[in-house]
């Protein structure tokens, strides 16, 4: 490529965050690589992008032309000079670019984060990565297989101080989260929960599996299912529930969450009923799904798997049409979060209170503003419940919509229970 360079360091649009300062120092172009030297006045989280006229040459051409030990896609401290190199041959254009690099406050990162939690994640520090859109995402959201196998991918929210009406419309009730927070563009699957707790969990003894290991790409990419809260939480074991390991405490070492946590020394976390609500409304109100559409029967049946099989479990292990559909398969919502509805139940942390939103209200039980406040995740007069909210519906059931409410109790497993994780947006 035969290019011209000039050069632009652009800070992150965070208006009331503190903005750390990227500046480039030099640039070089040898031998189709352009290596870019710059500073930084404050640790940060660092993004690159090459501009042609003043546009994007694409996410992908950028990531994909970044050469190994790049300061880049991570946190960087602040002292000392940074280098990214990038191939020149990536993008095949002809023109003049620009070297954009990007500083992101620590409390306000990219939309995108990629943590790997494989077994060779222990020895690893740092290894997050973060991408400032969905074009950005090596190999692309659905492309690449290890967002569904060995790492988890998380897409932003930006919730704090947003005020919106929670449950149906006739509950009118209005939440204000505290928080900002990263939740799993998928749900947790099959081959993820394999990655961590070192097995394949296949369907219970009470459902006869015919082909539990045939396809193995649709098991391994099919949301986890025949899973207890406490298994994600509090213990590690279905029949074991951990009172000391249930939020606000720390998971259970032993839990899946436990295990996340040591190895990606991040947060993970079950969200809390009203995060999960939020994010599965993208922004929209009561009585619409996450696109803005109606969520009738007949829209919510094209944005998540609803009835499959006709509730027949005895084989919904088998083809793409059976049971649960590879995560992803249906549309995702304005923020790009996949299967918010339908495929597996998703358990949050809180304790079920039966009622509607506004019935709940009524008792001074401020359902589930927000997990940073431990009061309402318990009953109002402070004992735990019996059993765990759930959200989003399932492959055996009708459609539902998100203001519907689920419950199960901790030790209960059960052939359309999953769940999706969430994560504090702050970069430790």
């Amino acid at each position: 490529m035969k290019a011209t360079l000039s050069l632009i360091a652009l800070l992150a649009s965070t208006l009331a965050f503190a903005s750390p300062t990227a500046t480039i120092t030099s640039t070089t172009l040898a031998d189709d690589v352009l290596t870019v030297e710059y500073t930084l006045d404050a640790p940060a989280v660092v993004t690159f992008d090459i501009q042609a006229n003043g546009t994007s040459i694409g996410g992908e051409a950028v990531v994909s032309g970044i050469l190994p030990n790049s300061d880049v896609w991570k946190k960087v401290e602040g002292s000392g000079t940074h280098t990214i190199k990038w191939r020149t041959d990536a993008w095949n254009g002809n023109a003049s670019i620009n070297a954009v690099v990007t500083a992101w406050p620590l409390d306000n990162p990219p939309d995108y984060m990629v943590a790997d939690i494989s077994y060779y994640a222990y020895s690893q520090t740092n290894a997050q990565r973060y991408y400032p859109s969905a074009d950005f995402v090596p190999g692309g959201v659905l492309g690449n297989v290890r967002y569904r196998q060995t790492a988890l991918l998380m897409r932003k929210i930006m919730a704090k101080g947003i005020t919106w009406t929670m449950g149906s419309a006739s509950d009118n009730r209005q939440v204000t989260l505290t928080n900002n927070y990263y939740m799993g563009v998928f749900e947790v699957t099959k081959a993820q929960w394999a990655q961590v707790m070192g097995g394949y969990r296949e369907k219970s003894a009470s459902h006869n599996d015919n082909c539990a290991f045939t396809n193995l790409l649709y098991r391994e990419m099919r949301p986890l299912e025949i899973v207890a809260y406490n298994e994600i939480r509090t213990s590690g074991s279905r029949t074991t529930y951990n009172a000391a390991n249930d939020f606000p405490n720390p998971p259970h070492g032993s839990s899946f969450l436990g295990v996340v946590r040591q190895r990606t020394h991040l947060d993970f976390d079950l969200p809390g009923e009203a995060q999960w609500e939020f994010a599965a409304r993208a922004g929209h109100g009561a009585g619409y799904w996450g696109n803005g559409q109606a969520d009738s029967t007949e829209n919510l049946k094209k944005i998540g798997r609803f009835n499959g099989n006709g509730g027949n479990t005895s084989n919904f292990n088998c083809g793409p049409e059976n049971g649960t559909a590879i995560c992803g398969s249906y549309a995702p919502n304005d923020w790009g979060l996949y299967d918010m509805h339908g495929n597996v139940n998703e358990f949050c942390l809180d304790w079920h209170v039966d009622g509607t939103i506004s019935a709940l209200a009524s008792l001074d039980y401020c359902v589930n503003i927000d997990p940073s406040d431990p009061s309402k995740l318990l009953y109002p007069s402070g004992t735990n419940g019996s059993a765990k909210e759930k959200r989003g519906g399932s492959w055996s059931q009708g459609a539902i919509g998100p203001s519907s409410r689920n419950k199960d109790a901790p030790a209960t497993q059960w052939h359309n229970n999953g769940f999706r994780v969430m994560c504090p947006v702050e970069v430790p």
